[in-house]
């Protein structure tokens, strides 16, 4: 039986990771710059969104991008480079988030909410599933996902905006799948709820 479009392509991207993994073994410093160009802009687009800070978020990505420089062949990635490289970027969000909440004032924060980071949904990086959303919903969604803790906000800006298949999302989180699907759905269910306050509160 010949094999489908997306046999042939979910192939394809298998053997790329094999090549860049090999490169990234052998110490080749261009297989860095591959995947800068292959993953550069949507790491900086989903650390924006999970941060909302472009400066920081650059940061972070060039922090992964300087870890796949120091990776042993122990700690390649088992996968997908891509679901790889999403979980060092949600690590090094969450633990730039936390660090910087421990240390920020309530003002300070309040003021880092109005960045453009969290109100700007729709730009000229967004998926397929973030230009499905109008941009006023799109922007009331970003700025009640910054209300959600990490694990929950994470899951949906990977599926939602960033449009990562559910098992990569699974690879990022190191959860199973079924687990992903529960955490996705308890997500969307608290996003909802909070998108129903917030609707109720500005009819009053």
């Amino acid at each position: 039986m010949p094999k489908s479009e997306d046999d042939l392509t979910a192939s394809q991207l298998g053997r790329d990771d094999q090549l860049l993994m090999t490169r990234l073994r052998a110490g080749d410093a261009k297989a860095i710059a591959a995947i800068e160009r292959g993953y550069g802009d949507e790491l900086r687009l989903f650390c924006r969104r999970m941060t909302g800070d472009p400066a920081l978020a650059e940061d972070i990505v060039q922090d992964v991008l300087a870890t796949c420089c120091r990776l042993e062949a122990g700690s390649l990635p088992a996968r997908s480079i891509r679901g790889w490289l999403y979980q060092v970027a949600r690590r090094r969000c969450i633990d730039a988030q936390r660090g910087r909440h421990d240390s920020a004032q309530p003002a300070a924060r309040a003021v880092r909410r109005a960045q453009p980071g969290y109100d700007q949904a729709i730009d000229p990086l967004t998926t397929p599933s973030g230009k499905a959303l109008k941009r006023d919903r799109a922007a009331r969604i970003l700025a009640v996902l910054q209300e959600l803790d990490e694990d929950l906000r994470s899951v949906v800006v990977m599926r939602y905006f960033q449009d990562l298949p559910r098992e990569q999302i699974a690879e990022a989180t190191g959860l199973t799948l079924a687990g992903t699907k529960a955490r996705l759905s308890k997500a969307m269910q608290v996003l909802r709820d909070k998108l129903q306050r917030l609707d109720d509160s500005a009819l009053r």
